[in-house]
């Protein structure tokens, strides 16, 4: 297995050079420059680094940044501007909720209140857990709701005596879980890092934004509705084993014995509701954009006071991959921009003929297909980075929001229902408790009716509310 990986990492790296060296050599044209082909080529050997795992994802994008001075395509004074912009201040202040429900004992008290809903009942407990996972996955990290969650269903398949591995319940649980973490972290700008990033691409690109409101009308009504498909396909096909009442036991005690909220928790509990509700009202009132509310929660996390978090606490918590990433991405995207190469993308694409057959029908095959993609290569930002600008430009093209295609592609990106291979899916995967077979009937379904209500609604609700054009 480590030779296997050892040989991916090398071809990464032997497939980066061969572009660069070839693109030195290749003359511009009358659609593309010598500089636009070096724009490529650096975006190209990038995709090709983080395909292959060759180096991590935020080292990939900070070297394809100083290649591009090298090459004669970008100043270096200049070449990190995306890392200036307010989605990378986002993309790191919003990490100080995961931070204070991590160390809260919420999420606890909030799986208790759905486990007292179920009951014994095996399939209802499926859903409480999904609906909880869901509904913190909309404020927080994807991979830390779905450990955290997970946690704490382990506390009843162990009541239980259900064996991780064996158990229909174990698979049901730590399959729903993962599924709706990835569902509801579609529902709101904050719910997904990839989500950050595309609302970057729209305002680099086409001088646009998306307000909070607008992404949750454009993509909530479908992430809610996939919570009930996905529960219904996962009770079905896996059809997990009854429990009794006493086997919840020791998670509603865990609970009870927490007694009433601690000031601590009710802090906690004001951030996750004050931050999102003025969240939404910045789409009525400028001064309260998400990154402006995101930093000044931040900052009133660490208030004599409130001291919710320490400093330690709280970049712990923050992917710094991820956001080196991000402001990676959104610097090599305005090189390739200015160097002419999104224009010739974007050409490129239209005069494939995919477009001839409708919007609808056009964006259904194009996100079908690159589903299809991402289930065996799940580097997300790869395909964001690539496919963002020209699905963009053919929105545009067609009288269509230029932030459908990175909304669709944010949410279908973020995870996957076929095949644990994606690192989200991988941590419910980690303890073997189903087989690939298991999460690929299971969420085949799910996963098509899915691409296809977002096809269908994130159009029709964009140009409902005007988003973006």
């Amino acid at each position: 297995m480590a030779q296997t990986k050892s040989l991916k990492q090398t071809v990464g790296i032997v497939l980066a050079v061969v572009i660069m060296v070839g693109a030195l050599f290749m003359p511009g044209n009358g659609e593309l420059t010598h500089e636009g082909i070096l724009g490529l080529a650096v975006l190209l050997s990038t995709v090709a680094l983080w395909v292959c795992e060759s180096l991590p994802m935020g080292v990939a994008g900070l070297l394809a940044l100083v290649v591009a001075p090298i090459v004669g395509i970008a100043d270096i004074n200049t070449v990190f501007s995306g890392f200036g912009t307010t989605t990378v201040i986002f993309a790191i202040a919003v990490f100080g909720l995961t931070a204070i429900v991590m160390k809260s004992n919420l999420a606890i008290r909030l799986t208790a209140a759905m486990t007292r809903w179920s009951g014994a009942n095996s399939n209802k407990l499926v859903l409480a857990f999904m609906c909880a996972a869901w509904l913190l996955s909309t404020v927080m990290n994807d991979s830390a709701v779905l450990v955290l969650v997970i946690g704490l269903s382990l506390i009843v398949i162990n009541n239980a005596g259900h064996k991780v591995g064996e158990s229909r319940l174990a698979k049901a649980l730590f399959i729903g879980i993962a599924l709706a973490s990835f569902i509801g972290g579609g529902a709101t700008p904050a719910g997904s890092s990839i989500n950050v990033l595309v609302i970057g691409m729209l305002e680099q690109t086409m001088g646009q934004t998306i307000s909070f409101v607008d992404w949750m009308v454009a993509c909530a009504p479908v992430c809610l509705l996939m919570v009930p498909i996905s529960w219904f396909a996962v009770v079905k096909i896996l059809k997990p084993e009854s429990i009794e009442q006493k086997d919840l036991v020791e998670l509603q005690e865990r609970a009870r014995s927490l007694g009433a909220l601690a000031p601590e928790e009710k802090k906690t509990l004001f951030f996750l509701i004050a931050m999102p509700v003025l969240w939404i009202a910045g789409s009525w009132i400028p001064a309260l954009n998400v990154t402006t509310v995101t930093v000044l929660g931040l900052a009133a996390m660490f208030l004599p006071g409130v001291k919710l978090l320490t400093f330690d606490e709280f970049q712990r918590e923050v992917p710094w991959t991820i956001v080196i990433m991000i402001g990676a991405v959104l610097s090599l995207g305005g090189i390739v921009n200015a160097t002419g190469g999104v224009a010739y993308l974007a050409n490129l694409f239209l005069s494939t003929g995919v477009t001839q057959l409708g919007s609808f029908l056009s964006l259904l095959l194009i996100m079908l297909a690159v589903y299809a993609f991402h289930t065996v290569v799940p580097i997300g930002p790869a395909f964001i980075t690539l496919l963002v600008p020209p699905l963009m430009t053919f929105c545009v093209s067609v009288g269509m929001s230029p932030a459908v295609p990175g909304m669709m592609l944010a949410i279908l990106l973020s995870g996957n229902f076929l095949l644990p291979i994606n690192p989200g899916m991988a941590l419910a995967y980690r303890d073997n408790c189903f087989t690939f077979g298991d999460l690929f009937k299971t969420g085949l379904v799910p996963a098509i009716i899915f691409v296809v209500l977002l096809s269908a609604w994130v159009p029709f609700a964009s140009g409902f509310m005007g988003i973006a054009l």
